[in-house]
């Protein structure tokens, strides 16, 4: 009976500790998320600012492109902010020698970072959130400002790499687009003829002549459900006539970027069953999970490196928090690259460095356990 009374009495204290140490380490999250995507803004401030005075920009377009920006930013600075954040407030929280305090009543360390984890969570989920519904939108709205306003390319603004669909649904798909000659290549056209029916047309190569897509040396299939792809004709050249002006056309585009999990996932089932090489659009897809769920793994580290840090060495804390920040995403961009090339699984490309340094900050919290 004892122990039951004792521990109902440790439950409630340990509720009001977690809510002291989120409070805690939310308060660090905004000041430092806030100071790091002033850095990103003033950063971009300059290149706009070029805009400006070189290109004769109108400043509307540039307070809009700045503005459009934001939401990148704060996707960017959470992960970092939460790992400088864990480690600030476990050396606030040490150093006022609470953590002492805690541990002495028998609260270990494991049962300290749990709080850190409900807040990095809750910041994790914010920052998949904005980049799931927030950022394609804002990029895609960018990249029509500089396309259409500040650099006026005309033909040019025909991406590589890039979703479209016309009027009557029918989805487009460039893989490369030589601007020199003004000839897109690698084609894929793909529209749903019928209730389980699909036609794709491929072609080599590809122009826009005024509202028609001239397409050459192709070949036009049938798929239907429950059967392999349908060979129906090849052909030299073949004109598909669009309703729309080129600019409203081509102003549909959308890069992996540009688009919503969601809707890539929606892309990439459709470009699967054309057949197509998926595997850079899946590491795509998985990185914008593995992205904004990293912030959850940077609380893993920063809370046994805050422990570790001298008290009136925060400035080793700091210099300790750039340098993984920067390993793990010279990391991500190496493995990524692996992924997109078919050397590694997509999934694994996406979430190994988030894997290695879950790993990483495992060791380092059980260590510090022991001391």
């Amino acid at each position: 009976m004892a122990i039951d009374i004792s521990f109902s009495r440790k439950l409630p204290r340990l509720k009001i500790l977690d809510r002291y140490i989120i409070s805690e380490v939310l308060s660090f999250v905004a000041l430092t998320a806030s100071a790091l995507t002033i850095m990103l803004i003033v950063r971009t401030l300059f290149e706009l600012t070029d805009m400006l005075i070189n290109e004769r920009v109108a400043w509307p377009y540039i307070i809009k492109l700045l503005v459009y920006r934001l939401p990148a930013f704060l996707v960017l600075t959470f992960p970092m902010s939460l790992l400088a954040s864990s480690e600030l407030a476990i050396g606030r929280l040490s150093t006022d020698s609470e953590i002492t305090a805690m541990r002495a009543s028998g609260i270990s360390l494991r049962r300290i970072i749990i709080p850190f984890l409900i807040a990095a969570t809750f910041v994790s989920i914010l920052s998949f959130v904005i980049n799931d519904y927030i950022v394609p939108n804002a990029n895609y709205l960018s990249q029509n400002i500089i396309h259409e306003i500040v650099q006026k390319k005309g033909l040019s603004y025909i991406r590589q790499n890039v979703f479209f669909r016309d009027a009557e649904n029918r989805y487009f798909y460039v893989n490369r687009f030589d601007e020199k000659n003004m000839i897109m290549q690698d084609i894929i056209v793909y529209e749903f003829t019928g209730e389980n029916s699909l036609k794709r047309i491929t072609a080599k190569e590809g122009k826009w002549i005024t509202d028609t897509w001239k397409l050459e040396n192709g070949t036009i299939y049938n798929n239907h459900e429950g059967e392999e792809g349908t060979y129906q004709m090849s052909f030299a050249i073949l004109d598909i006539n669009l309703k729309e002006d080129f600019q409203n056309f081509f102003k549909n585009q959308r890069t992996p970027q540009e688009m919503s999990s969601k809707e890539l996932k929606q892309q990439i089932d459709i470009l699967q069953q054309a057949g197509v090489d998926t595997k850079s659009f899946e590491v795509d897809l998985y990185m914008k999970y593995s992205v904004p769920f990293s912030g959850l793994i940077f609380v893993l580290l920063g809370v046994p490196l805050g422990l570790r840090v001298k008290r009136g060495n925060k400035a080793t804390g700091i210099i300790i928090s750039i340098v993984l920040v920067f390993i793990y995403y010279i990391s991500v961009s190496t493995i990524r690259s692996f992924g997109k090339g078919g050397i590694m699984a997509p999934v694994l490309a996406a979430w190994l460095p988030n894997i290695i340094f879950a790993i990483l900050g495992t060791i380092l919290i059980f260590g510090a356990e022991k001391k």
